[in-house]
């Protein structure tokens, strides 16, 4: 082991020649300008800017009007909601959303209708399962396009009906009330003249009211048809009062002169007078809503079933410490194979009983160690120092730091293996960080990228180790074992290759 620290220590002290080989070099030159040129290109046509369509299962109660909206609406409202459906099952979906088959589960009203009456707003609830803040934040401003653009559709509806009318029910339902009073009065009177002349005033109120009210009775069918209401009679109630009251107008018409008692009329324009003022209550509650609860019935509430909501700092602190593991083993493993050869060691490897297969695994396993205890110390600065949230166990994140330490190392070793110089090595290296600076998911989602250009994103260590990082540290769990096997094995196939390099190296004559 002493050895191997004394190598380390001998290979790190060779850059003072650096900047005179960069210069002499060309090849070293163009891999500067054209490397990052590159990536940059590819990312430039990589990127995507467009909005993430999200995988929405919603939950109605089944066969409910409401649902039946659902499914009008959601297939209408652009590429961004992937409609998946409507169950009535929220226990279910919940699994769903947390099983990854769909990205968003959007919880309809219940009784809407009855809400709206006391004055306030219908919630549709979002339940999402990000623990991107970026993401959560697009969930967000997603669930207020999709429920302003219901609400615009019901406003739609429920206008169409001649709200413009509504506003002057009051004034001809008081002048029809005081008509069916001054008649009452004329007939308690025995005044058949004045009954006669106040009938008809009433009959001319009462026309007035008809069209007022029918404009606000089509504004309270629309909203019962479109919200669902389980008190559907209202609006039949209604109707049914204005026609007994016209009704009962008509009736009295013919009104004999010679009679001494008109205790029947008198009782019916008593129910006449009963059926105004019981159409005046029914009108005037949806009146006092607020206008801002009839325009915008609907608003949405995000809610995440992730365990944790994390600080922007907590979310990018996983990615930080793969970010710098990677760039560590790669760089180490990089530079090792080059100093070898420039030292001259490799030709005393040739000739000593040590073989290729030995020397590869004594650096792999004095780099893990001394790359595993920066990797302890990065974590105990962020965990005890910054205060990152550690939801999951340890044993997975330790096998996750194994896995992209060793991957990292296996790229270093092919690089220095096949690279000419250390600064070759290094600049190599520095490639591969910027590469998987932008290409990770470290700042921008893999979603965003072209799916040809998302190739490079998987073939990164970094990629694998920043979800599987996030999972366990902010989630809790290893959400995709899979990741942990395709990252161990892309260090597995870079390990035999950097064997097959390294013996042919060690079989030169």
């Amino acid at each position: 082991m002493a050895r191997f620290f004394r190598f380390f220590i001998r290979a790190s002290a060779f850059l003072r020649k650096e900047i005179f080989e960069v210069l002499r070099q060309p090849r070293l030159v163009l891999s500067l300008v054209l490397g990052p040129f590159l990536i940059l290109f590819l990312f430039g046509i990589g990127y995507r800017n467009q909005a993430r369509p999200l995988r929405t299962l919603f939950v109605a109660e089944k066969g409910s009007p409401i649902a039946r909206q659902i499914q009008d609406y959601a297939t209408t409202l652009g590429p961004q909601l992937i409609f998946m459906g409507v169950t009535d099952n929220q226990d279910a979906a919940i699994q769903r959303l947390r099983r990854g088959e769909v990205d968003l589960v959007a919880v309809a009203p219940t009784n809407a209708y009855e809400t709206i009456r006391n004055n306030q707003q219908a919630v549709f609830t979002l339940y999402h399962n990000e623990i991107d803040p970026f993401q959560a934040e697009y969930v967000k401003y997603f669930g207020q396009i999709y429920v302003n653009e219901v609400n615009r559709r019901v406003l739609r509806t429920i206008t169409q009906e001649g709200q413009s009318q509504a506003s002057t029910v009051q004034d001809d339902l008081e002048a029809a009330r005081a008509s069916a009073a001054d008649l009452r009065q004329a007939l308690e009177r025995g005044d058949a003249a004045a009954a006669h002349q106040h009938q008809r005033a009433l009959s001319r109120d009462l026309s007035a009211v008809e069209l007022a009210v029918g404009a606000s009775l089509g504004l309270l069918t629309n909203v019962q048809q479109t919200l669902g209401s389980d008190n559907g009679n209202e609006a039949s109630q209604v109707r049914a009062s204005l026609t007994d009251v016209r009704q009962n107008t008509n009736s009295l018409n013919e009104i004999d002169t010679n009679r001494v008692n008109y205790r029947p009329e008198i009782e019916r324009v008593a129910k006449i007078e009963g059926d105004l003022a019981t159409l005046e209550s029914k009108l005037q509650e949806f009146q006092r809503i607020d206008p801002t609860v009839l325009v915008s019935p609907f608003r949405s509430e995000p809610k995440s079933v992730a365990p944790v909501a994390p600080r922007i700092s907590d979310y990018f602190a996983p990615a930080v410490i793969v970010l710098l593991l990677q760039h560590l083993g790669v760089t180490l493993a990089a530079l090792s194979f080059v100093r070898e050869r420039q030292l001259g060691t490799i030709e005393l490897f040739r000739v000593s009983p040590i073989s290729s297969v030995e020397t590869l695994l004594g650096k792999y396993a004095s780099y893990l160690l001394f790359a595993g205890l920066l990797a302890a110390i990065l974590t105990a600065l962020l965990i005890f120092g910054l205060r990152v949230p550690m939801l999951g166990l340890w044993t997975g994140y330790t096998l996750v730091i194994i896995a992209l330490l060793f991957t990292s190392l296996s790229f270093g070793f092919v690089i220095s293996l096949m690279a000419q110089t250390d600064n070759q090595a290094v600049q190599y290296s520095m490639i591969m960080l910027l590469t998987a600076v932008f290409f990770s998911g470290f700042f921008l989602s893999l979603d965003t990228l072209w799916a040809p250009v998302r190739v490079i994103s998987w073939a990164l260590p970094a990629t694998y180790g920043i979800l599987l990082l996030q999972n366990i540290m902010l989630r809790g769990y290893l959400a995709n074992p899979n990741l942990l096997f395709s990252l161990t094995a892309i260090g597995v196939v870079l390990f035999f290759m950097a064997l097959l390099l390294l013996q042919r190296q060690m079989a030169r004559s």
